[in-house]
């Protein structure tokens, strides 16, 4: 009797873990309260880079690699404990990824936000880089996407269009249209001066609530900030989200835009964000990132180098990785462009460090 007793515990303690039935707060070592990162897919930033009509494209000999991490969210009792001793895995707090309660729609939503942020800083990157003179003061907050449920009308704004007031206060960007919505409430009116083909209009719209919380005001529409280029570049990333992939758009750019050819034929992955000055900041699951570029899904090369932002650079070599791969820290896209002169030079670039496979 007693032994049924202590079985039937341990099937119950085990469906309380699988399920999430106790609050992370109280018991954090279970399922429900991790997220497990792993090797995601890699892509060639050159084939989601498209110029404009009219523009050259200069070929390159190589590939430039973004690389990604792959997020379940949702782990039973025996993924937790398989991921928990892998060394392909990480497993972190969902709080990381999920802050304050949010859910999956909700950070791909903010993901793709920063995603857009992240395309212009590289393009003005590469841009100023290839020796262009523009002014890189913004211009407005595009509209990337309508959302549900939406403040907007049929016709009032479409993708492209740019706001470029709020009530007739003047915005530069796409924080400063969020910041004065948000002192409205659901309900209010709120006119936008909105650009589009060449001429500006207004138009007014009636806020909605936020699902998330219905005394928030809601637009449903998702802006990135607007400057306007003196080169037309587009950047197709898919599902990609996140700033994490600035490096490497950069470094696309200048490939396909610049006479040389940055590779000289080898298959180089990295990551790493980037702001508009050429400076690289870390980013997270560099370890699943540098596995990726080794073990590819889509048949393609294995990278040879690895270009790391700085501060990852003690987390990168320790990654098991299956093929021999050179990590390359940079800071700067000046580091990036001199070790990519280095590797085409056939010397190896400062700092590198030489990742036997496991």
């Amino acid at each position: 009797m007693r032994r049924l007793l202590l079985v039937l515990l341990v099937i119950a303690g085990a469906t309380f873990l699988t399920r999430g039935v106790l609050p992370c707060s109280s018991f954090g070592a279970q399922p429900s309260c991790y997220v497990a990162l792993l090797p995601g897919p890699t892509e060639d930033t050159l084939g989601l880079v498209e110029l404009g009509p009219g523009t050259e494209r200069h070929v390159s000999t190589g590939e430039l690699l973004l690389t990604t991490v792959a997020v379940e969210a949702d782990l039973d009792l025996s993924e937790w404990l398989r991921y928990a001793i892998s060394p392909r895995v990480d497993e972190v707090p969902r709080e990381q990824l999920f802050p304050s309660g949010e859910d999956a729609g909700e950070v791909a939503a903010r993901n793709a936000a920063l995603m857009e942020n992240s395309q212009l800083d590289a393009t003005v990157a590469a841009l100023q880089e290839l020796g262009y003179d523009f002014d890189t003061d913004f211009d407005g907050a595009r509209v990337e996407e309508l959302q549900e449920p939406s403040a907007v009308d049929a016709g009032q704004l479409e993708p492209g269009d740019v706001i470029v007031a709020v009530d007739g206060e003047p915005v530069a960007d796409n924080r400063e249209v969020v910041d004065l919505v948000g002192r409205l409430a659901p309900g209010d009116d709120v006119t936008l001066s909105r650009l589009r083909d060449g001429t500006t209009r207004d138009v007014t719209l009636t806020l909605v609530p936020a699902p998330e919380d219905a005394s928030q005001p809601r637009l449903g529409v998702l802006l990135s900030s607007y400057l306007e280029l003196p080169v037309d570049v587009h950047i197709d990333a898919g599902v990609i989200g996140g700033p994490s992939a600035g490096l490497m758009f950069t470094l696309g750019i200048i490939e396909l835009l610049g006479e040389d050819d940055l590779t000289g034929g080898a298959v180089v992955a990295g990551t790493g964000t980037i702001d508009r000055d050429g400076r690289i900041g870390p980013i997270g699951g560099i370890r699943q990132k540098v596995l990726g570029a080794t073990s590819r899904g889509d048949e393609g090369p294995p990278a040879a180098v690895f270009l790391v932002p700085e501060g990852n650079m003690a987390e990168a070599a320790g990654a098991p990785v299956e093929r021999a791969l050179t990590l390359v820290p940079v800071a700067t896209l000046d580091d990036a462009m001199r070790a990519l002169a280095d590797i085409r030079a056939g010397r190896a670039p400062v700092g590198a460090l030489a990742l036997p496979s496991s």
